[in-house]
Formats: C-alpha cells, structure tokens, sequence
C-alpha cells in the first residue's frame, strides 16, 4: 500500500490539522493535471489525499459540484489587470491572453472549463470584472448581454477548440491515417482545400491531427481576438 493510502495515514493526516475545502479543491487540481479528468473519482481523491470518502463530499458535495469548484479555482488563478489607467480594449485583450495561458496550464479542465454549465458562484468575481469594463465601453441593456456573451463564448470556446485532443478509443497511429486521407483528397471535388493543404493541414480546425496542447495555434490566437475586438470597437465609434 502506498504512502498517504491507508487507515493509518488518514488518522495522521486527519490529526495534523482539519481538512478544508480549499484544500480538496486544490488536490483535486493536482489530480486532474497529472491524471485527467476521467480519472477523478471522490475515492480515487481520497485515497490520494489520505482521508476518506466521506470527508470530501462534507466540503465540495458531490462530484460536478467538485469539478465546477475546480474549474472556477483555474479562473481565480487568472490575476487580471486593473481597470483604472487601461483602455477596455486592451484590458479585454489581455484577459483573453490570460485566460488562454490559464487554460494552457491545465489542459485537462478546458473541456468542462469551455462546455459545461458552471454550477457554483465563485467565478461571480470575474464575471462583476469583464461586465464592469463591458459597462465603461459604452455597451449596455440587450446588447450588453450578447457582447458579454460573445467575448466569454470566444474566449472559452476557441481555447477549448484549441486544446481538444484525440479520440480516447482511438486506434494507434490515426494521426498518420488521418493526414494520409486528408492529402488523398479528390483535387476535383476540393480544390481550394488542395491548393491550401500544405499551409492548413496540421495547422487548422478540423485539418490537424495534433492538440493545441502540444502544437499551440499562437497567430490564429492572436487574429481571432483582433478581429473580435476590432468589432467590438465599430459598435460603439
């Protein structure tokens, strides 16, 4: 039995010092960075904490209530800039980026991070910031709400894109099988995808056979958030 794992070290650790929820949050981090998302079960993490079960449903409650907390805990990694002396464009630029580099770090999160509906408040703060600087560009009532809606949509949904990976139940090798279709494409049937696939293939959606995670897609990053705000800027001139 390892180390951390048994009866008796959940009696130590217990007798040092009573666990929080901060605590379970951030294991649980730790977890899912080494392990993955699909591994992360409340006995797998306890026995990883050396405690028990039941102790981490007392602090979080149930699983998703454990993820959505630890999803939000990547969001309160983000120190985003101040708003006084920074023009709200900018500062929507540089949480972007922030968020990304966030993101990047924990790769395992980004799906839930990106596609599931958050079911605990702690990203309220970070939500008060971006409506704030949305508020001092000049966006209000309806159209406050779908500009909010599409810089967050932006932001975690093409980082989310970016770092998806490969089917889990794939086959060894599909990358190679996978690009050696995609080059055998009908120049007929496809021919602006031919005439571009040597710059697209590996390098865009839907055309590339390595994550974001391994193969960052830096200058389409880049471009995407410039022509975002490059719109944002003609609603309001």
């Amino acid at each position: 039995m390892s180390e951390g794992s048994g009866p008796q070290s959940r009696a130590r650790r217990e007798a040092r010092a009573p666990l929080s929820r901060e605590e379970v949050v951030d294991a649980a981090l730790r977890y899912v960075d080494e392990h993955g998302l699909e591994a992360l079960t409340m006995r797998a993490l306890a026995k990883e904490m050396g405690v028990y079960p039941t102790a981490l449903y007392w602090h979080t409650g149930t699983k998703a209530q454990l993820v959505a907390a630890v999803s939000a805990r990547v969001l309160e990694e983000i120190v985003l800039p101040s708003e006084q002396g920074t023009a709200w464009d900018d500062w929507l630029m540089a949480m972007a980026r922030l968020c990304r580099e966030a993101m990047h770090r924990h790769p395992n999160l980004a799906p839930i991070i990106g596609s599931q509906l958050v079911v605990t408040t702690t990203a309220v703060p970070f939500v008060e910031r971006v409506v704030g600087v949305l508020e001092r560009a000049g966006f209000a009532g309806e159209e406050l709400v779908h500009v909010y809606n599409a810089v967050i949509g932006f932001v975690l949904g093409w980082i989310t894109l970016e770092l998806s990976a490969g089917p889990a139940d794939a086959k060894d090798g599909w990358q190679k099988g996978f690009a050696a279709e995609l080059r055998a494409v009908n120049p007929n049937v496809f021919p602006a995808l031919t005439r571009n696939l040597p710059l697209l293939e590996n390098n865009a959606f839907l055309t590339r056979w390595d994550s974001g995670r391994d193969k960052p897609m830096d200058g389409s990053f880049t471009m995407a958030l410039e022509l975002l705000v490059r719109g944002l800027r003609s609603k309001i001139s």
